[in-house]
């Protein structure tokens, strides 16, 4: 066996000289071997320093590192392998067990077993290899791991959203990698039926042992549950690996010490008939000694048995929770296909332009095309879809799950009789394909009852199923039932996926009540005595079922109640006359069972429960769910008049809409909390949920936080402002922040008459660990210091993840700066931005705040003081915070304050000196009148938009004033300019809070506020363009003797006199108000009207005159009065 410096030596040779340099230089500079060292060293100087240095086997890891960094990386492997067999060949000398021998033997076995699948899951089916149809899958971190209680297809369907969510996806070969600094040594990986859980596990098995990642695994062994069911003796671990993957006991003698380097894969915990008990093991940890299966299991979860081994298990959601979470490092979710993924699996099965045709095919039904996130339902569809399509003429369209599955067995049917014609031992079996599908049905219903996807030979024989025929079904229908052999050789028997399964038991239940009048809903003897007693129609078996159905906790019978429906449908009786021949044809209208139906949502309290009720109406294409459609589209849906089931009609529609996967606004629907809550399905489903200005109450956040805390809510967004929620509407929503299932991220709570009381609640949230709340508003209620204390108090602890904090206007003094300041200092700060504009801090609080900005654990890059009656002092505090070397403060807001040209000077020189961090600053519209207190300090001077003014007004005194006269004025043409009505708009947008004065003069003069969207022209109808006559725009008529409001085409004349021509305006656009004040010789302010509206666009100072030579004028603030009055005096 070569020495290692023999090794070395061999590979540094093949290095050309420039190249050694390279090598060289690398081991100096990461190595610290000094220079001296290696000056004119060759090639075998080098070999012995390394060797004296690091010793041998540090010298080859060093080696290897240094030439994969010179991309000399088959000269790494070479020398990684030459290394590797000189050390086996000491550990057999040794009687060490050659472990990387017995890994590629595994490897070897496991790629025979996974690189070819199935196509139609059974024995008889077509093989096809695994690496050319595998289509990636959606697979995402999920941080609950909480169970559902839901029926899978409807989990699917109401959450179809999250396919297009932006969630950070995984590979499934990262899996097992470092992820947010942590290792992932047993994972949790959940996904409903068919949505491609155990092909995501064979693929990463299949890439393992072709060598394409994870190599730094020496053994994994895949151990699906349901074949550990068929396991009933005891077994040690060992023995169970050597008789499940290696031929004779001696080829696996024992595992590594290094239990790391394996790795065990539980496929299908939800299959599995073993209890498992985690609070009752006593710490077994020896793999040698006899166990039961489960115990074996439950301990490698427990860590007691290789405690260091990889571990990952797949269920679906429902049994999730089986395993402690506490023995879980990492949740993920497989959702199967994304919209992208879809198109890409059609194409890789099928062609580019019959896979187009099929996508197009399938969207004209939203819920066939949300199934499609279903890989198995992909599938189905593609069966039934591409002989169909392909055809020239086709007058078939498949619009609804039954006409699909119908479509798939009648294909199967076909398939099977053209397979097996010239067969005569399985002709005759072909010829009663009907009785295969009944027995099948009859199967599938009984385990449907009972819950189980998979089932073993007694339960075949409980339905009369011949076990030895278990073959020849499986043969005959090899895309419906498939049958598997386990090391027991016990056969394991299941179907394809659920949705088959729960179509045959609802057509085995159809067909046994339609030919031979007996319900097999009916169980309790009880239930057998009324159903006998009295004659029953089709329609009382309908009613049976629908309530059957709806007295299932968790919806297991949702989907086959939809089948069972859509099986009574007219248009489908002659496809499953050719289906099953022996039943008899028989014209039933479904319009009572619809009203029935109708009735039953009426009548349901739950929006949710009755989701699926009307995708029932949609397998018997009823038209209710296209009314509220129609509305929708027409804009005629009047809230007020919705009956309940319109109500869960709009409910149903919009949670298929695409539109509400991201966003969803509430107010237009509805504005309340009835109708919020009639909406709770669609809220907790989009990830964006909008209820601001809804005139929502705390009755409505029960029902929010219970969203909040499901397991499959989508909402990481939720904006609740300008709402009545008041203190005990928020301390409810605090609740479902602290929920291990809460994903909400960003909550806002602008104006929702809340007090300081209310922070306390929060601030419990934002120390629990299962809060991941990135951004909280409050701004605009009466928190006071109070408040702020709690909260500061949350932003300390080391759970709060909070990185924006916006308390604008919330009446924080000095005293709450203090608790901020000392938030700020905590450690670890989370906290980037922080807003408190609109505060009367002063300098003083501005001091108290600088020092923990001023703090090296501060993180805070974004500050806003606007409005806070900052002056030269209280930029001398910043100033100083910004000197820190450690200060990470990029942006500074400080505009409307007084600062002064000293404290503007100070702060500018950080902004210009690369030095300090300080990028953005901003310290407009200041002067002594932000000093000031009542609405002069938001005083904002106006300029009038010549682009805007009508022909008639001519604009002087720097555009602030207009005057409307007789001649057209020679302006040239603009888009935005009045062409009939004599209008001018301001330049400048009312933004925030903004007071402004106007002085009016002549008989009628408008003074407006509008957005900038309102009509120029007057094509006939000058209410589209008149300042008051549409429902956008505000405007106060004045004239000598009286003042006028009007807004949307409605005027009101208030009671008394104009006492003077100067009108103020202020508008607060966060709290939705536009206030009118009449303005004295002595610049008193006397109340006028206030409009309580809702703002959505950005509005506008506007002026219109009635009769010539009038005028309006803009008038200027106190500190601009002062300004021009200096001027004048020089």
């Amino acid at each position: 066996m070569a020495s290692v410096k023999e090794l070395l030596k061999n590979s540094l040779r093949d290095l050309v000289k420039d190249d050694l340099k390279q090598f060289q230089w690398h081991l100096k500079n990461d190595k610290c071997i000094s220079n001296s060292e290696m000056e004119n060293a060759d090639v075998l100087d080098t070999v012995d320093r390394m060797v004296a240095h690091f010793g041998s086997e540090e010298a080859v890891k060093i080696t290897v590192n240094i030439l994969r960094k010179m991309d000399q990386n088959l000269l790494a492997e070479q020398l990684v392998n030459r290394h590797l067999e000189g050390s086996t060949t000491e550990d057999s000398k040794a009687g060490i067990p050659d472990y990387r021998e017995i890994s590629l033997r595994l490897k070897k076995r496991l790629q025979e077993r996974h690189e070819q699948i199935l196509i139609g899951n059974s024995q008889r089916g077509h093989l096809k290899y695994l690496n050319d149809i595998f289509t990636d899958l959606y697979v995402v971190e999920n941080e609950t791991g909480g169970t559902v209680s839901e029926h899978e297809v409807r989990q699917i369907e109401s959450n179809h959203n999250r396919y297009a969510a932006k969630d950070m996806q995984i590979q499934c070969n990262d899996i097992f990698k470092v992820h947010k600094g942590r290792q992932n040594r047993k994972v949790l990986t959940m996904g409903i039926a068919g949505v491609g859980k155990t092909i995501s596990v064979n693929k990463f098995i299949l890439d393992w042992a072709e060598g394409k990642a994870n190599q730094d695994i020496l053994f994994i062994f895949p151990l699906p549950f349901r074949k550990l069911n068929l396991i009933k003796k005891e077994y040690s671990l060992m023995k169970l690996l050597r008789r499940w993957f290696f031929s004779h006991p001696e080829e696996l003698p024992s595992l590594p010490e290094d239990d790391s380097k394996v790795m065990f894969i539980f496929d299908g915990l939800d299959e599995f008939r073993c209890p498992l008990k985690f609070d009752k093991n006593d710490g077994f940890t020896d793999v040698n000694e006899k166990t039961t299966v489960s115990k074996i299991v439950t301990n490698l979860i427990e860590r007691h048995l290789l405690p260091s081994s990889l571990i990952w298990i797949t269920s679906r959601p429902a049994a999730a929770g089986l395993i402690p979470r506490d023995y879980i490092d990492q949740v993920t979710e497989v959702r199967g296909f994304n919209d992208e993924q879809k198109e890409q699996y059609f194409i890789k099965n099928s062609s580019p332009e019959l896979a187009g045709t099929i996508i197009r095919h399938i969207k004209k039904s939203r819920s066939l095309y949300i199934m499609c996130h279903i890989p198995v339902f992909c599938w189905i569809s593609l069966t039934v879809l591409q002989p169909l399509l392909a055809r020239e003429s086709n007058d078939k369209t498949h619009t609804t799950l039954t006409e699909m599955y119908i479509s798939f067995l009648l294909s199967q049917k076909q398939q099977m009789e053209k397979k097996y014609s010239d067969n005569s031992e399985l002709k005759p079996k072909a010829r009663s394909f009907d009785q295969v599908i009944l027995k099948l049905g009859k199967l599938a219903f009984k385990q449907l009852q009972k819950g189980n996807l998979i089932f073993y030979k007694e339960d075949l024989e409980e339905c009369g199923v011949d076990v030895s025929e278990g073959s020849v079904y499986s043969g005959l229908c090899t895309q419906i039932f498939q049958e598997e052999k386990a090391v027991s050789e016990r056969k394991v028997y299941s179907f394809v996926h659920l949705s088959v399964q729960e179509f045959l038991a609802a057509l085995y239940v159809f067909f046994t009540y339609s030919a031979e009048n007996v319900n097999p809903l009916v169980q309790s003897t009880w239930e057998t005595f009324k159903w006998n007693f009295f004659p029953k129609s089709f329609l009382d078996f309908h009613m049976f079922a629908v309530n059957k159905a709806l007295q299932s906790e968790n919806g297991h019978l949702d989907l086959f109640l939809r089948f069972l429906l859509g099986l009574s449908l007219e248009s489908n009786q002659s496809d499953l006359k050719e289906l099953l021949p022996r039943l008899e044809l028989k014209t039933e209208n479904v319009k009572d069972t619809a009203d029935y139906i109708k009735q039953m949502i009426e009548n349901e309290k739950s929006v949710e429960r009755t989701i699926n009720l009307f995708h029932c109406l949609s397998e018997l294409k009823d038209d209710i769910v296209e009314e509220v459609q129609k509305y929708l589209r027409s804009g005629n849906l009047s809230a007020q008049n919705l009956s309940s089931a319109q109500w869960s009609a709009l409910a149903f529609v919009l949670l298929m809409s695409e539109e509400t996967q991201e966003k969803f606004e509430l107010d237009k629907y509805c504005r309340s909390d009835e109708g919020l809550m009639m909406l709770m399905p669609v809220i907790k489903n989009t990830r964006r949920a909008l209820l601001e200005h809804c005139n929502l109450t705390a009755r409505c956040c029960e029902s929010l936080s219970s969203a909040l805390q499901s397991s499959n809510s989508a909402l990481r967004e939720v904006v609740l402002s300008n709402n009545d929620l008041q203190d005990s509407g928020v301390n409810l929503l605090s609740n479902g922040l602290k929920s291990s299932n809460g994903q909400l991220q960003i909550l806002r709570l602008l104006r929702c008459n809340l007090s300081g009381q209310c922070c306390e609640s929060l601030s419990s949230a934002l120390q629990s660990s299962n809060c991941v709340l990135r951004e909280l508003d409050l701004s605009n209620n009466d928190l006071q210091d109070s408040g702020v204390k709690f909260i500061s108090d949350g932003l300390k602890s080391a759970n709060c993840q909070l990185q924006i904090l916006r308390l604008s206007d919330c009446m924080v003094s000095e005293e709450g700066c203090g608790y901020l300041s000392s938030a700020l200092s905590s450690n670890p700060s989370h906290l980037r931005e922080l807003d408190l504009s609109y505060n009367y801090l002063q300098d003083s609080g501005v001091e108290v705040l600088s020092v923990g900005l001023n703090n090296p654990k501060c993180q805070l890059k974004t500050l806003r003081l606007s409005f806070c009656m900052v002056t030269e002092k209280g930029c001398d505090y910043l100033s100083s915070a910004l000197s820190s070397n450690l200060s990470h403060l990029r942006e500074l807001d400080l505009s409307y304050n007084h600062p002064g040209p000293s404290g503007v000077q100070l702060l500018q020189h950080k902004l210009e000196d690369p030095n300090y961090q300080l990028q953005i600053l901003n310290v407009d519209h200041g002067g002594a009148i932000r000093m000031t207190a009542g609405l002069q300090r938001y005083f904002h001077d106006l300029t009038l938009d010549p682009n805007t003014a009508n022909t008639r007004l001519i604009l002087s005194d720097e555009n602030r004033k207009a005057i409307f006269v007789k001649d057209p004025q020679q302006y040239p043409d603009h888009p935005e300019r009045f062409d009939t009505s004599p209008q001018v708009l301001s330049v400048e947008s009312l933004t925030g809070r903004c007071y402004w004065e106007a002085e009016w003069s002549g008989r009628d003069v408008d003074i407006a506020v509008t957005y900038n969207g309102i009509s120029r022209k007057w094509k006939g109808e000058l209410n589209k363009c008149w300042f008051g006559y549409n429902d956008k725009s505000w405007c106060l008529v004045c004239s000598d003797n009286r003042f006028t409001v009007c807004h949307n085409n409605k005027g009101t004349l208030l009671p008394g006199r104009a006492p003077s021509n100067r009108v103020g305006v202020y508008v607060d656009a966060s709290a939705n108000t536009l206030s009118f004040y009449s303005v004295s010789d002595t610049h008193t302010l006397t109340h006028i009207y206030t409009f309580n509206t809702t703002f959505t666009e950005p509005l506008y100072a506007g002026f219109k005159f009635y009769e010539l030579n009038s005028s309006v004028s803009l008038c200027h603030s106190k500190s601009q009065r002062h300004v021009q009055v200096q001027e004048m005096c020089k």
